[in-house]
């Protein structure tokens, strides 16, 4: 058969181009397989190659033959690059170009030889084709048998241009074999239309393969996933579901049936509330059908039956999936175990809110509670009454049976309250002995003031047990609230002013705020401020009052009196700040100075020579809460080099009655004992008892100027004052009388057996420097 050589041309590419413009086709409908692509200008390339020489006449012989086999040089290494590719290995762009880069620098030193052209040529595309064997051989992560098929021809391929390159070369004329070359050129070319065919479709029968090899992956990647799934659900504590949707049920994990022992019939739909514990089913249903409305996510929190009849708490997740038009198209959603978190969120909210000892409510959850309380009541034009409470004796329970029995008296206090509350009133523990009432809608003082008795009568009553550890007598201060806005700070301090007034008014009792007791803080808080301020200045100042005797009208000892300096007014009395003398520390603060300043007054006369007689300092309540007050003082008289007879201690029997007086009576007993002269002031003015002067080392009494200023008119005072003379005289106690003014007076004492007096008859307060002159030195 002979066919011309031109048709045979025309027909080989065509075929080139039909096969690659397959290939190309085939790479756009999937382009996951690039490798077509490649493969398709492999068939594409070839094709043009061969149309410049065949099919193009007139253009110059050399250019073209080198131009159209660079473009079959280019082709082959789009071959061997579609290789790498298909085997998701990365191109080598060095193998791509190696090929027409070898044969564009190469073809100036044979393009006269024919034969050589066709040598080099033929070992370009037999490497590649070789190089692509290899390739399909080596790496085959898919294990395609129509892969092992394109090896088999792409080692055709490698042979057929071999041999291609041993006939092209020039010795073939040598031999006497230039005819068979020829005819055989034409028997090449049909069998290259052939097997050209044969290779594209094993190309596309790999590329389908290789697809259906990834379907396969997939299929198993999503098997696995819903094994992964499966078991993931399973062994999950939350429960997945889905609904449709107008949200009826339609799948939900297995875990719920076992839980609840529910069938899926009695889930399927809405049927699975019939599980939900009924206080939560209707806000549950609530937030379902809001979203079910709306599309929006929610989350609840609810109660579980449990197939033992017990209840669980779970939290419900719920999305749904939309389609395109936004439309629902199902709900998707987890149901969580959350018990043991939420038990222990209740524990957590319960400790924060409420007393460990009692089980009261706490300071922070009643403030609250009687924060609402106004908040309503403002709306409600209504009032609010708050009740302050502490127990009168818990520090002596505690002192004297240990803190376990004031632990038990708390409990009992508490129960007692809690009682009386019920469920109208707001009761709370609001730290140590301090508990509060809230009455949140009274109309009149008067129902606050009842539930008050009420209170007192029932802490009154003895304990069963007839244990004095349980004496639960309290002292309560009340306030109701105006029908203006209050806050809360405001009314929790009115109340505490009413329940300070009702201690100091005696305990066991209950007082009603009043205006009045806000000024009266407001004065101490000045007096405070005021005392505070005169320390840091040093504007303390000690003046002396001269004790005189009746015998020689001469000065014979002093009284220290705290004065202060005014930076405008100048000197002032302490009665302005008073109140400080009751502060702890201010108190004792104030003691402090005052007797430093008077020990370096009185070491300054002692130097001078001066016989002063005794100094007498007054001493408050709070000096005496310091245990080691004597121990104090008697330092202060050694460092300071002053004997101890020279000093006088002047208290009031109010003293006497504070809680520390186990404090008072070792202080005076030492100082006592170390030769200091106790004197007690006021005499007859408070809580007098002769027992005082019992138990007590009292050495001098002091009649207070209230008896003295009416003597003359007032036969009462007359008569206090004879009395006591005459107790001090059978006591052997030392006898003061104060404020004396008038000559009368004076005479009325002496008469009656006064040996000592201070008054303005004699002579005021005076200041340090003044004492030596009125000593007379």
């Amino acid at each position: 058969m002979s066919l011309d050589p031109r048709t045979l041309a025309f027909d080989f590419i065509l075929t080139l181009v039909i096969l690659g413009g397959l290939l190309f086709f085939f790479w756009t409908r999937n382009r996951k397989i690039s490798a077509l692509a490649w493969w398709s200008a492999t068939f594409v390339l070839n094709a043009i190659g061969i149309g410049l020489v065949n099919l193009v006449p007139g253009l110059p012989v050399h250019p073209k033959l080198m131009l159209a086999n660079s473009l079959v040089a280019f082709g082959y290494g789009a071959l061997y690059t579609g290789a790498r590719m298909f085997n998701e290995r990365p191109i080598s762009r060095l193998a791509l170009i190696a090929g027409p880069a070898f044969w564009i620098l190469t073809y100036p030193l044979f393009h006269d030889n024919i034969g050589a052209r066709v040598t080099v040529i033929s070992l370009i595309t037999g490497g590649y084709a070789a190089l692509s064997a290899r390739e399909f051989w080596k790496h085959d992560p898919h294990r395609l048998a129509s892969q092992r098929a394109a090896v088999a021809l792409l080692l055709v391929l490698t042979t057929f241009s071999l041999f291609r390159a041993v006939l092209g070369l020039p010795i073939g004329s040598m031999f006497g074999v230039d005819a068979f070359v020829r005819s055989w050129s034409s028997e090449m070319a049909l069998f290259l239309i052939v097997y050209v065919p044969a290779l594209a479709f094993v190309f596309l029968g790999m590329a389908k393969e290789r697809i259906e090899a990834g379907y396969r992956e997939v299929e198993e990647a999503l098997r696995e996933s819903e094994e992964h799934y499966r078991f993931s659900v399973e062994l999950s504590p939350q429960i997945p579901w889905t609904s449709d949707p107008d949200g009826n049920l339609l799948q939900v994990s297995p875990r719920w049936h076992k839980l609840t022992g529910l069938t899926f019939e009695q889930t399927q739909g809405w049927k699975w509330m019939a599980a939900i514990h009924p206080d939560d089913v209707p806000l549950l249903q609530e937030k379902a059908s809001r979203s079910l409305k709306t599309g929006k996510p929610y989350v609840s929190e609810f109660r579980v039956r449990l197939v033992d009849g017990t209840y669980r708490w779970f939290r419900g997740h719920a999305a749904a999936r939309l389609g395109r038009d936004g439309a629902i198209l199902r709900w998707y959603g987890m149901i969580e175990d959350i018990h043991e978190r939420r038990l222990a969120r209740e524990r957590l909210h319960w400790a924060a809110y409420h007393d460990d000892l009692t089980g009261l409510p706490n300071r922070r959850f009643f403030y609250e509670e009687v924060q609402r309380a106004l908040e309503r009541s403002t709306k409600a034009e209504t009032k609010v009454g708050l009740l302050l409470m502490d127990l009168d004796h818990l520090k002596l329970v505690n002192d004297r049976f240990g803190h376990d029995a004031g632990d038990a008296l708390l409990r009992e206090f508490a129960e007692r309250l809690q009682s009386l509350a019920g469920d109208r009133y707001t009761v709370a523990r609001l730290g140590g002995d301090e508990f509060g009432l809230l009455l949140p809608d009274v109309e009149h003082e008067d129902e606050v003031i009842a539930v008050a008795r009420l209170i007192l009568n029932r802490m009154q009553n003895p304990h069963p047990e007839d244990d004095p550890a349980h004496d639960c007598r309290t002292s309560i201060g009340m306030v109701v609230s105006q029908r203006h806005t209050i806050r809360v700070e405001d009314l929790q301090k009115q109340a505490d002013l009413a329940l300070y007034q009702s201690k100091v008014a005696g305990r066991g009792m209950y007082m009603m705020y009043s205006p009045t007791m806000s000024e009266e803080a407001q004065k101490v808080a000045s007096a405070l401020e005021t005392a505070g301020r005169l320390l840091s200045s040093d504007r303390v100042k000690p003046f002396y009052q001269p004790k005189i005797s009746l015998e020689s009208e001469e000065p014979v000892g002093f009284e220290a009196l705290l004065r202060w300096e005014h930076p405008r007014l100048g000197i002032q009395y302490p009665g302005t700040i008073s109140p400080a003398f009751n502060d702890t520390e201010l108190g004792s603060a104030l003691g402090s100075r005052m007797r430093s300043l008077v020990f370096k007054d009185m070491r300054h006369w002692l130097d001078a020579g001066l016989t002063f007689g005794r100094v007498a300092i007054n001493v408050s309540a709070a000096e005496f809460r310091h245990a080691d007050y004597a121990e104090r003082v008697l330092s202060e008289l050694e460092e300071w080099d002053i004997p101890s007879s020279c000093l006088e201690v002047e208290v009031t029997e109010s003293v006497f009655l504070d809680c520390n007086a186990g404090h008072v009576e070792r202080a005076l007993q030492a100082l006592s004992a170390a030769g200091v002269t106790i004197a007690l002031d006021d005499f007859g003015t408070g809580y007098a008892s002769l027992t005082h002067l019992k138990r007590f080392p009292v050495h001098v009494i002091k009649i207070d100027r209230s008896f003295v200023s009416d003597i003359e008119q007032d036969a009462g005072d007359a008569a206090i004052v004879k009395a006591l003379l005459g107790l001090g005289q059978s006591l052997r106690i030392e006898i003061v009388a104060e404020g004396v003014e008038t000559a009368a007076q004076l005479e009325f004492l002496k008469r009656n057996g006064c040996k000592l007096v201070q008054g303005h008859y004699f002579a005021q307060a005076l200041p340090a420097s003044e004492v030596p002159q009125l000593m007379g030195t």
